[in-house]
């Protein structure tokens, strides 16, 4: 009888020993933690300019201080209520809060609003984040041919007060424009603002022909090319970390930029 019960057990021992070998290990909780969707945010940006005469007189700006990478920043999205999840979408005035400001600046006699604009995106790791395109550089132009020249189409005048001149004209070259990227570092947020101002023209000793192209068929001679004048460009960069829901300045002698950032919802 003991005999029996003895080999009972033993099937049992490695009855359990074979189940334990073949069962497959216990999944790694670490590699099955779902990673947390982004938190979304309402960008909104209020660019303008000083307008007192001798703003930077006392400074020397450099004729090149580069200019942003516009070309490899995203483009706005147009506005589509249908579809809010969709990253990096322009909203309507109806979602802006900083219209008092705006008024403010509009009012004023020593600044002069230029560009209002607000969107909606996500807010990823600043190692992986894209910048947004914030106005419009006078070479996103597009350039026409007359006669033998090429010559790049621009307003009467490159002043625009719009607060949403980059949904109602994106080829219209704004005074102010560049680059913004709203991004995570850790549990923060952080800001980079790289932004250009286009000045007065260069004098003619200093201005770059910057367009020469002629018409085909025609023959290339110092005729057939038009000069493009250049402009003075004063450029502010800043990177900063940022709280959600503050209205934040970036300051410049020339110009400047209010941005808000508001928490909106999470994917």
């Amino acid at each position: 009888m003991k005999s029996i019960l003895a080999a009972f057990a033993m099937l049992a021992l490695l009855s359990g020993l074979t189940a334990s070998e073949g069962a497959a290990p216990p999944p790694d909780s670490a590699s099955t933690t779902p990673v947390p969707a982004p938190n979304w945010y309402n960008v909104e940006v209020i660019l303008f300019r000083y307008t007192d005469p001798q703003a930077g007189a006392q400074e020397t700006w450099p004729v090149d201080p580069g200019e942003p990478n516009w070309n490899g920043a995203v483009a706005l999205n147009p506005a589509d209520p249908a579809n809010p999840a969709l990253p990096y979408q322009l909203l309507t005035s109806a979602s802006e809060q900083l219209t008092d400001q705006w008024n403010r600046l509009k009012h004023s006699h020593g600044q002069e609003p230029l560009l209002q604009i607000i969107w909606s995106q996500p807010a990823l790791d600043r190692a992986t984040a894209p910048a947004v395109r914030i106005g419009v550089p006078p070479s996103a132009v597009p350039m026409v041919v007359t006669g033998a020249a090429a010559v790049i189409v621009t307003p009467a005048s490159t002043v625009s007060t719009s607060k949403a001149v980059a949904a109602a004209a994106p080829l219209q070259p704004t005074p102010i424009y560049g680059t913004l990227k709203l991004s995570t570092t850790g549990p923060y947020l952080h800001l980079d603002l790289d932004l250009v101002l286009r000045g007065l023209p260069l004098s003619a000793t200093a201005a770059i022909s910057a367009v020469s192209m002629s018409a085909p068929g025609a023959a290339t001679n110092s005729s057939s090319t038009a000069a493009v004048p250049a402009f003075q460009l004063y450029r502010l960069t800043e990177d900063r970390r940022i709280d959600a829901g503050k209205v934040f300045y970036f300051d410049h002698p020339l110009f400047g930029a209010l941005v808000l950032v508001t928490p909106v919802r999470k994917q």
